[in-house]
Order: C-alpha cells, then sequence, then structure tokens
C-alpha cells in the first residue's frame, strides 16, 4: 500500500469516527434535553448544532461512502452545500446558545438574523467556479473561527460568581478549537505554495489528522456543555431544597409555635422541642393560669383578651434566661420550664417581673383591666421527672386559684 493511500485510510476512518462521534453526542444531549424539566434555551441551541454538526459530516461522508456521488460534479457540490451550510448552522447554533448563556440574548431574534446569512454564505461559496472540499473548508474557516474566539471570550470573562468549572472549561475548549481552525486555514491557504508547507510537517498533520483533532475538541465541548447544564441543574436543585426548607421552616412554625404569642405550644413540648437542654440537668416547671381571661373576653371582646395573653407572654419572656421554655399549654395556661433553677428562685422573679408591668401601667389615662394571674411551681431532677413536675406545678397553681392569690397586671382597655 503506497504511502498516498495510507493516508487516505487514516483520513478516511477519522471521517467515519467523527461522524460517529457526533451522533452520539446528538443523541446524549438530546436525552439530557427531554429529561430537563425547565429545557434551557441556550442547551436546546446547542443540541441543534450538534444536528447540524452530524448533517454536514454526512454531507462529506456520502462522498467517500457512495462512489457515483464522487464522480457526479452536481453531487458533489450538493453535498459539498450541505457540509458547508451544516457546518455554519452548527457554529450560528453554538454561539447563540453562548449568548443565551451569557448574556441571555433571544435565540429567536438572534437566529432570525444569524441563519440566513449563513445559508446565504453557505451557497454563495459552494457554487464558486473550481472550489472543492477543501476550498469550501478555507472559505469557511473565518465564520468558524472568529464565532469561536468571542465564544471563547465570553464564557472566560464571566464575572467569578457566575465562572464555574463548566464555563471555564468549554470556554477553553472553545478557544482551542478556534487556533486549531487557524491551523486549518494556514495549511490550506499554503497548499499550493511548497516553500511554506514541509513535507510532513505540522501543517500537513493538522490536514491528515484533522478528523481526530476535531473530534477529540467536539468530545470535550460537549462534555464542558453538559457540565454547564449539570450545574445549572444543581443550581436549581439547591434553590428547591432552600425553598423547600423555607416552608418546612413556616410549617413548623404554624405546628409547634403560638401564632398569637409566638411561645411554643404543646405539641412542641409533646415533641421534645426545647427539652434538650431542660432535661439535662435539675430544674424547675412552673405553671400560669390567667384567671380572668373569660371574663375580659366577655365584657370588652376577644381582641382585648389576646392582648392580655400577649401582655402576659411578653412580660415572662423579659424575666427568663434564653435557656428557659415558655410554651402555651392551653388557652389560658402557660408552662415555663427553668433548667439548673429552683422554684424559690424563679417563683419570685416571676412575680416580680408581673409586678413592675402593673406598676409600668398604673398610670395610664385609660381605665386599666386588671390581669389575674395564678402561678404554681415543682422541681424535677432530670428528664425522666418533668412530666411529674408539671402535674404537682398544676396543681399547686389551681390550689392557689382556690385561695384566690390573684397577681395583678393592668392593661389599657382595647378601643
Amino acid at each position: 500500500m503506497y504511502p498516498e493511500d495510507v493516508g487516505s485510510l487514516i483520513s478516511s476512518i477519522g471521517l467515519f469516527t467523527q461522524t460517529g462521534g457526533a451522533l452520539l453526542l446528538v443523541g446524549l444531549f438530546a436525552a439530557l434535553l427531554r429529561a430537563h424539566p425547565r429545557r434551557q434555551p441556550y442547551f436546546r441551541e446547542w443540541t441543534r448544532a450538534w444536528i447540524w454538526l452530524l448533517a454536514a459530516l454526512l454531507g462529506v461522508v456520502v462522498q467517500y461512502a457512495i462512489p457515483q456521488v464522487s464522480g457526479n460534479s452536481l453531487a458533489v457540490r450538493a453535498a459539498n452545500l450541505l457540509y458547508q451550510t451544516g457546518k455554519l448552522l452548527f457554529v450560528v447554533h453554538l454561539l447563540c446558545g453562548t449568548l443565551n448563556y451569557v448574556m441571555g440574548v433571544r435565540p429567536r431574534a438572534f437566529l432570525r438574523r444569524a441563519v440566513p446569512i449563513a445559508v446565504g454564505y453557505g451557497v454563495l461559496t459552494t457554487f464558486l467556479p473550481g472550489v472543492l472540499l477543501n476550498g469550501v473548508m478555507l472559505l469557511q474557516a473565518p465564520l468558524i473561527a472568529g464565532p469561536f474566539v468571542l465564544c471563547a471570550w465570553l464564557l472566560l470573562r464571566l464575572p467569578p460568581s457566575r465562572g464555574t468549572m463548566g464555563s471555564r472549561a468549554t470556554g477553553a475548549v472553545f478557544a482551542m478549537i478556534a487556533t486549531l481552525w487557524m491551523g486549518y486555514a494556514l495549511a490550506l491557504a499554503t497548499g499550493g505554495i511548497p516553500a511554506l508547507r514541509e513535507p510532513a510537517g505540522p501543517l500537513d498533520f493538522l490536514l491528515q489528522y484533522n478528523s481526530y483533532l476535531d473530534l477529540l475538541l467536539q468530545v470535550l465541548l460537549g462534555y464542558g456543555m453538559v457540565v454547564v447544564l449539570m450545574e445549572d441543574v444543581k443550581r436549581e436543585a439547591d434553590d428547591a431544597r432552600a425553598q423547600l426548607s423555607v416552608a418546612h421552616d413556616r410549617l413548623q412554625r404554624v405546628t409547634l409555635y403560638d401564632a398569637l404569642t409566638g411561645a411554643l405550644n404543646r405539641r412542641a413540648y409533646e415533641d421534645g422541642v426545647g427539652l434538650e437542654a431542660v432535661g439535662a440537668r435539675f430544674g424547675t416547671a412552673m405553671m400560669l393560669d390567667m384567671d380572668n381571661l373569660k371574663r375580659v373576653n366577655d365584657t370588652y371582646g376577644h381582641a382585648a383578651g389576646d392582648e392580655l395573653v400577649r401582655r402576659l407572654v411578653q412580660t415572662v419572656r423579659g424575666c427568663v434566661r434564653p435557656l428557659d421554655r415558655v410554651y402555651r399549654w392551653g388557652g389560658d395556661e402557660f408552662l415555663v420550664l427553668f433548667p439548673a433553677a429552683l422554684p424559690d428562685d424563679v417563683v419570685p422573679r416571676v412575680r416580680a417581673a408581673l409586678r413592675h408591668a402593673n406598676e409600668a401601667l398604673a398610670d395610664g389615662e385609660l381605665p386599666p383591666l386588671e390581669l389575674q394571674v395564678s402561678i404554681g411551681a415543682a422541681d424535677f431532677a432530670g428528664a425522666e421527672g418533668i412530666a411529674g413536675a408539671i402535674l404537682r406545678a398544676d396543681k399547686a397553681m389551681y390550689e392557689e386559684k382556690a385561695r384566690n392569690r390573684r397577681i395583678t397586671v393592668p392593661v389599657y382597655r382595647m378601643a
């Protein structure tokens, strides 16, 4: 076999391999496009680009695979037209997708101008007298290298907040493809100048193995584009998880917190919310009951009663520590858990806070409403004793209610 036959065989194998690689990329991108729920516009344009590249390569393959085509000048020009137009539309859709990804340019508006230019240029250069496949490649080189340089520049200059591994890798491959096509243009342009072309030199190497080089960079480009899409999918998934977390927190707050006062509710206690630090120490369970809430509601309305409930919780919170827990136990009953504290320490503190609130409101201009509160407290030695302490505190609170021992805190009458 002569060297030129070996070179022709190598080129043919490379062409068919490159076409197979393009076909695999089309299948991969089409599958990802169908699987992605939002079908990103930039990725849709990149998928169309690979389809056009496959069509362009088929225009060259038929010239090698079908002898009748290579012997018919009209068929050769038709195949070259498919190659030229397909390659240019490949570049158009790559640039369109990149512009959409980087700047949000709408694909439809861009393609309305770019596609007719690419098709017109393809028709014009294909049917020029005496132009064969190598001439077609030479004529298309400027319109391919230029957009690849632009794509590389757009992706590599993204701000740090958007400069991901996928965008940088894709931009770098765009730059390599642009450089390679500049080499093709130089090799094709100097083909008839022996002084500028060494036999078996780097320019000859580029032309002989161009299909393999194209395939390698196309696979790398496709990989970079897939990474870009996966990064977008991950960002959307992270955002969805964040939104779900916010919704979960809101639902948890509705479920575990009292809407009126912001205190934990009885379900929160039953679920163990806030008991981690409390149960690991000794402490005190305190029950508070608003004795006159029903009378206030009946006399002045529920708005006044709600204000009394909020004021009680506000007062209690003002005299407890961050590690203490306040629960709304029932309609007018509240539970306060004090870890590492004894009843003799916390009961006087709460009574003093209530008296102070009473004194602060005594000089108001409107007639005050009296808030009557009964208190009971019991100590516990650990988590196992909390339930029993609550029962004893509840019993003590009812005993105080029966003895009519009242703590009064006036608040203003609701208008």
